[in-house]
């Protein structure tokens, strides 16, 4: 395993062989059982919706984009705690690796890295 996670997920093309999954490489790790709540947990909520920002287009802007608020490496992070609250195997076939992306993640964070936008306040 690499010393960042590279979790993907699929939600807007249903013709493909891992719609509705979160994947790490080709494995399916967690198959999202309801959208809405994926997106919620990645930060999209009601006010952002009422904007007629799109959950994909809201998850681009803040982690992805040039000038998002976040890095790709805080939504590894809110993806690993989706996984942690919703996939019981996640917790037992990953916990090593999670608790050193996060450790990871933190000494990122604490010596203030150029690649950390800030994200570990907001989580507990």
């Amino acid at each position: 395993m690499s010393s960042q996670p590279s979790f993907r997920y699929m939600l807007s093309s249903p013709h493909h062989n891992q719609f509705g999954y979160i994947t790490l490489g080709n494995e399916k790790v967690h198959h999202i059982g309801d959208a809405d709540e994926f997106y919620k947990a990645m930060g999209y909520n009601d006010e952002i919706s009422k904007t007629g920002l799109l959950p994909e287009e809201y998850i681009w802007n803040q982690y992805h984009s040039e000038k998002s608020e976040k890095s790709e490496v805080c939504l590894q992070i809110k993806i690993i705690e989706y996984l942690n609250k919703h996939s019981p195997s996640f917790k037992i076939n990953y916990a090593v690796e999670c608790k050193h992306w996060l450790e990871s993640c933190k000494e990122k964070w604490t010596n203030k890295s150029t690649e950390c936008k800030g994200c570990i306040p907001d989580n507990k």
